[in-house]
């Protein structure tokens, strides 16, 4: 049996036992928005709610996996499940409360007691000297706190060695240590670690609560926030992100023009393409590319259907118009298909020149 976290008296224990998120989301039906804890969270209501009740029944764990898209929130949820577990709010459905100085640290990632690593960028490697180094300081009795607190982002980007070094730690972990990883790729985790973390998988938020947060929280304007929440995906992280950097809008436009000149060009030129595209150091943009494209493919299916759904981009229908009185359904619907497959590619780590050459291919357009 799992050893549980030996806490202070009156603190509320951390033992083995795994709740599924299903469970937690049938009793938040039971309950009003307003009575259920969110952490400062917008969306994902259901996971705080299932880590919020494993804590006060005494069933937390001591390594949990944060899983789902870029941008979803799963970081969000683990720094706020770190204030959560800090808190110095005396009653424990108070926590976090927000405004005790633990609360404020975790939210300036100056705590003591929180460490964070990640791969230096985006598809890049977690190092096992970063690993190695995080065990060490989590080793260490709390600073200020009752817990350590270790986030692991983007874990699917740790190299095999820096897995391994981990497992002692999540196998025979210090009562107090607890160990919070994100991925975007289950798959790509090794099955020792999986086993010994609990798994929560977001969810795509509704772009409704993702509009309303953006104008409650945020202060954009209804419209804004209406386009925002559709082009998301249910990402509430990419919403906020293209709300206050306007880059992210920029880089929409830029690669939804790209596909449309691409469009006009032959096999010659859209394996040239694929070449640039595939390069490493662009694999956070041909995430983001994919993903765009994605939702075009999907509002030109949506439009040769007669669909009464609204396209997500809604900003572009002269141009969606104009392509869906050129193409086919069959031919829309598999180059979205062929684009949900370089999606899949990309998380598989696969040779993405070869994956883009393929869904070029399938591609509507080519002259050649």
């Amino acid at each position: 049996m799992e050893r549980g976290l030996s806490l202070p008296a009156g603190e509320e224990g951390l033992q083995g036992g795994v709740f599924p998120p299903s469970s937690a989301s049938i009793t938040m039906h039971a309950r009003t928005s307003a009575q259920l804890p969110n952490w400062g969270i917008a969306g994902h209501e259901w996971a705080v709610q299932h880590l919020q009740a494993s804590l006060s029944h005494g069933r937390g764990r001591h390594a949990y996996l944060f899983a789902g898209p870029a941008g979803i929130g799963k970081t969000t949820l683990a720094r706020a499940f770190a204030a959560r577990l800090l808190c110095e709010a005396p009653v424990e459905a108070d926590r976090p409360c927000g405004r005790c100085r633990a609360c404020q640290k975790a939210a300036a990632a100056s705590h003591p007691d929180i460490t964070q690593i990640e791969a230096e960028e985006v598809g890049g490697v977690l190092k096992i000297e970063q690993v190695r180094d995080l065990i060490h300081t989590v080793a260490l009795r709390p600073y200020e706190g009752r817990y350590r607190v270790g986030i692991l982002r983007r874990f699917h980007e740790a190299r095999p060695q820096a897995a391994d070094a981990l497992l002692k730690t999540l196998e025979e972990p210090p009562p107090y240590v607890v160990l919070l990883l994100t991925t975007e790729n289950v798959n790509r985790l090794p099955r020792t670690i999986l086993s010994r973390c609990q798994t929560l998988t977001l969810r795509p938020i509704p772009g409704a609560r993702i509009s309303a947060a953006l104008v409650e929280r945020w202060g954009a304007d209804k419209e804004q926030a209406a386009l925002l929440a559709r082009l998301s995906g249910g990402r509430m992280g990419w919403a906020v992100r293209a709300l206050t950097d306007p880059e992210t809008l920029t880089f929409r436009d830029l690669v939804l023009d790209d596909l449309a000149r691409l469009l006009g060009e032959g096999r010659v030129g859209r394996f040239q393409r694929a070449e640039t595209m595939a390069a490493p150091s662009r694999k956070d943009d041909l995430r983001e590319t994919l993903i765009l494209w994605q939702s075009f493919w999907r509002d030109a299916v949506l439009i040769l259907t007669s669909s009464p759904v609204a396209p997500v981009n809604a900003d572009r229908r002269s141009l969606l118009t104009q392509l869906t009185r050129e193409i086919t359904l069959e031919q829309a619907q598999a180059a979205l298909l062929a684009t949900r497959r370089a999606i899949q590619d990309l998380r598989e780590n696969v040779n993405m020149r070869l994956a883009l050459e393929v869904m070029f291919l399938d591609y509507p357009g080519l002259s050649g």
